[in-house]
């Protein structure tokens, strides 16, 4: 018998996908480490957040393709969260800026949700695709803990903690983009991936 299922082999969703994460969390990392400030910074990240998002939803597309439920699930979560960002955060600041519970639930479910596929992905042997999705669903709790603060006058006492977050999340998802792509081109794991058996 025959797999009749087509597979888009060469499209790779997971490393592309790990490098648009990559670059929306080190945005998002920079700003909260205050690396760079202001509304330039907002407008950059509110700018490119979009085509971001479309493009990991193309990522979670392919990998839906390809029967991939883990990286269907978690690019799916981060596209949706990216292409709507926009309209959540606007739609919450054209009321006035002074209600952001609705927005910072939606960031902490955005979190509880990579931290459920984060726990789905233990039972698979890449075992540093749980380390990332955890410290991920950590960056989405604490990002809309800051971004609530930011209502509140307490946003300063979370301002840290995210911009470390996401940077961390940023150089580990730029970390297994490569680390993937060598052992696809290569044929061998050449960076470690903490791959068990």
């Amino acid at each position: 018998m025959t797999d009749e299922n087509v597979h888009l082999k060469v499209a790779m969703a997971e490393v592309l996908g790990l490098f648009l994460v990559s670059l929306v969390a080190i945005l998002v990392g920079m700003y909260g480490l205050e690396v760079v400030d202001g509304f330039a910074a907002i407008g950059t990240i509110g700018g490119v957040i979009p085509w971001i998002g479309a493009g990991l939803l193309l990522c979670t597309l392919v990998a839906f393709w390809n029967e991939n439920i883990l990286v269907t699930a978690a690019f799916g979560v981060f596209a949706i969260f990216c292409l709507s960002f926009n309209g959540m955060v606007g739609g919450v600041e054209g009321l006035g800026g002074s209600n952001n519970e609705q927005a910072m639930y939606y960031m902490i479910f955005v979190g509880i949700a990579l931290a459920m596929i984060g726990l789905v992905s233990l039972a698979q042997p890449v075992k540093i695709l749980p380390v990332f999705l955890f410290i991920a669903a950590l960056a989405f709790i604490f990002l809309g803990l800051w971004y609530n603060g930011l209502a509140e006058g307490n946003a300063d006492d979370y301002r840290t903690i995210v911009g470390v977050l996401w940077t961390v999340a940023a150089l580990l998802a730029l970390y297994m983009a490569t680390a993937i792509s060598f052992l696809v081109v290569k044929g061998k794991p050449v960076l470690p991936l903490l791959i068990t058996k």
